[in-house]
Formats: C-alpha cells, sequence, structure tokens
C-alpha cells in the first residue's frame, strides 16, 4: 500500500520534468514569435529599402532621359527663276541635365502640286504629300556631331529651293536619341499663293 508520503514522493518527482518540458515549450514558443517578428520587420526593413533604391534609380535614370523640346520652321525668302528660297530652322531646347550628341539629324521636306487633298491609305488619314522634294542630314559632312548643352537653345538652319509649282509643303525632323528611340517635329506650310499653312511642334 501506498502512503500519502510516497504519493507526495511520486507526484514531486513527474511534477518536475513535466514542469520542465511545459516551461521549454513556452519559452520555445515565445523565442520562435520573437523570431518571426524578427524577420517580418527585417522584410519590412528590405521592402522600404527596395522601394528606395527604385525611387532613387527612377530619378537618376529620368534626370539621363532626353529632355529636349523640338520645333521646326519654314520660311519663303523669295523667287526667282520659278524656284522658292526658303529657311528651314530646326530650334531644340535641351531642358534636360545631360549633354546630347547627334551624328544625323534627318530633315526630308515632301510637297502636294495640284493634286487633290487624299490620305496617305486607307487607314493612316494623314495628307499625302506625293512629291520628294528633299532628303538630308542636317548635320555637315565634315562635322562628325552636332552637340546640345543642357540648358541651351540650339538652332540650326538650312537654305534650300523648292519649285514654284508646289502648293503646300511637309517638313520633317528627325532626332535619333538610340536606335529605334527618335524625336520628331514636322509643319505643313504653304507655298506663296497657296492657303494658310498650319505649323504643329513635336
Amino acid at each position: 500500500m501506498w502512503n500519502s508520503l510516497e504519493v507526495a514522493k511520486l507526484i514531486a518527482g513527474l511534477a518536475t520534468p513535466l514542469a520542465v518540458v511545459l516551461i521549454g515549450r513556452r519559452v520555445s514558443l515565445g523565442l520562435k514569435e520573437l523570431d518571426q517578428k524578427f524577420q517580418r520587420e527585417q522584410d519590412d526593413r528590405r521592402r522600404q529599402l527596395d522601394l528606395a533604391d527604385k525611387q532613387h534609380k527612377d530619378e537618376v535614370e529620368r534626370r539621363h532621359t532626353p529632355h529636349i523640346e523640338l520645333q521646326l520652321g519654314i520660311d519663303f525668302l523669295g523667287e526667282r527663276d520659278g524656284l522658292h528660297l526658303a529657311r528651314v530652322t530646326v530650334t531644340a531646347e535641351n531642358k534636360g541635365q545631360v549633354l546630347h550628341k547627334f551624328s544625323r539629324i534627318a530633315f526630308r521636306l515632301r510637297g502636294i502640286k495640284q493634286e487633290p487633298f487624299e490620305p496617305r491609305t486607307r487607314d493612316n488619314p494623314a495628307v499625302s504629300f506625293p512629291h520628294k522634294i528633299l532628303d538630308t542630314n542636317l548635320v555637315p559632312d565634315d562635322w562628325e556631331f552636332i552637340f546640345i548643352e543642357p540648358g541651351v537653345r540650339q538652332r540650326i538652319t538650312l537654305n534650300a529651293v523648292v519649285p514654284s509649282d508646289y502648293t503646300y509643303v511637309l517638313g520633317h525632323v528627325l532626332f535619333e536619341y538610340k536606335r529605334f528611340w527618335p524625336h520628331t517635329a514636322d509643319i505643313v506650310c504653304k507655298v506663296p499663293g497657296g492657303e494658310d499653312g498650319i505649323g504643329r511642334p513635336g
């Protein structure tokens, strides 16, 4: 028969390891919660750093993105022997923070004579100018490039002749910062004797 003292000793002997197990489990759960909290804080911190890094990268890349305001003008100065003398002016203002160099600035001039105004295609409603008058590079042959400093407004001019039998002309200029990244401007204007023209900066 078990007396009360022996029972008490048995209970005390069983209680001690059980208490150790329970305390150890509680400590383990607490450490796990702390570890999870620390991991969440680390993840949040990493996300914040990634976002700040992306914002900084976007800002830096934006600074290096071309910011050039481009305009094109054509003035007819006079007529002689069936030809109009025209002055083409390209105005490029670098509003960014990076110097830009251009080895090629393509300029094209096309015209309409007495043809009716017609769209280029069924899917393209822009008016067709069927005759090519001029297709050239505005960077002189003996120049390696034309550069535009930040904050500078650069004017590039070209003197051209337009036969008097044209009634309207379409001028188109194209700067290419890099391949497949063009910046263009167009202008449509009358040859003296035609109707009022309209210009459109790019």
